[in-house]
């Protein structure tokens, strides 16, 4: 990790998507005696992550709040990088293979989509859904046993202080917004996904960061295994399953009388029934909203188009097209805004 020419590609990452900024374009300037700087101080046992205060955010279609907290570029992120680059070569190998959320390859649209594989292998045979997610999860991980764990799995002393020092500055729990956070979570519940998949054996099991979905023919054995997730839970990690977990058939066409039963699996932003995908109502409704606004302002901003791109990545992995032509096409036009984006960027290029 304190190779000279690790620390320069842990600027570089931690500085991708932040160049416009004063204190990233300063530090990129002085990359080589920055490195230098933070190598001395993590050797000499002198680096010590600063105490944040948490900032309210409101996320997703929901405008959920969540206390995040924000760390420094200058040097808290660099050697969160720096961590992390080491780090991903332990977690990695040993990562559960559907295992996804806040990782390269591992987003939405790919577990959505192991989802969907896993619905068309039934044949539409009838099959039983668990939906639930673990108790406030990055609140609750255990800091001491998290630290238990990274020191049976990591002999490097000076490695494990470091990473000590940043995990507990958020202690008690995981810090949300930390980039060392998605790589801690995954990595805690390791000991979790090898129950379920080798003592449980459901037919199918995703895990996107702390929600379950488990699909299996039998409905009181899926209700066993629910049990049995929450038992061990609380006893080897000290966690627990929120309550409103849920088991239910999966959506299905019944055979004798032709009608539909079951409900379909909510999953991700994703509705996904037995013969399409389509998109929660809140996501479309707020595409749509955004639509509205822009025609009405008559005038595409860079931060509009962006954020209307943004908004339309649901709708190429879903069944909404016919939503898309009602209620987006006829306002805006998705082709103006890429040509937008693309003619400010040649703009910016020009100018550096």
């Amino acid at each position: 990790m304190l190779e000279h020419d690790e620390v320069v590609a842990a600027i570089e990452d931690a500085a991708r998507y932040k160049k416009k900024r004063r204190i990233v374009a300063a530090i990129l300037e002085r990359k080589d005696e920055k490195a230098d700087e933070i190598i001395q101080a993590i050797r000499g046992g002198r680096w010590q992550p600063p105490r944040h205060k948490e900032q309210i955010i409101q996320e997703g279609p929901h405008r959920k709040k969540r206390n995040i907290q924000k760390p420094r570029f200058d040097d808290e992120q660099i050697v969160h990088h720096m961590l992390i680059r080491q780090f991903r070569q332990v977690v990695l190998p040993r990562m559960y293979r559907y295992a996804y959320g806040s990782l390269p390859e591992r987003g939405t649209h790919d577990a959505a989509a192991v989802l969907r594989r896993w619905r068309d292998g039934y044949d539409g045979k009838r099959f039983y859904g668990f939906e639930g997610d673990i108790s406030k999860f990055y609140d609750s991980v255990d800091v001491e046993l998290l630290d238990e764990k990274l020191r049976r799995r990591i002999r490097d002393k000076r490695f494990n202080e470091v990473f000590d020092k940043v995990i507990r500055t958020s202690a008690p729990g995981i810090a949300k917004g930390f980039y060392t956070s998605p790589w801690l979570s995954h990595f805690f519940l390791e000991e979790l996904d090898g129950y379920i998949v080798q003592v449980l054996k459901p037919d199918h099991y995703l895990r996107y960061v702390d929600n379950l979905f488990i699909y299996h023919r039998n409905k009181k054995e899926l209700h066993r295994m629910v049990e049995k997730i929450d038992t061990f839970l609380k006893a080897r990690l000290r966690l627990r399953l929120k309550a409103d977990w849920q088991v239910y058939r999966f959506e299905g066409r019944n055979r004798r009388t032709g009608g539909i039963s079951g409900r379909a699996t909510n999953a991700l932003g994703f509705i996904i029934h037995h013969d399409r995908t389509t998109i929660r109502k809140s996501i479309l409704k707020r595409a749509r909203a955004k639509a509205n606004h822009m025609r009405a302002r008559r005038r595409y901003t860079r931060h509009d188009c962006a954020s209307m791109i943004s908004r339309m990545g649901p709708f190429r992995h879903a069944d909404a097209y016919g939503y898309y032509r009602t209620w987006i096409k006829p306002k805006i036009s998705i082709q103006y805004c890429k040509r937008r984006i693309s003619a400010c960027a040649k703009k910016e290029r020009k100018a550096a």
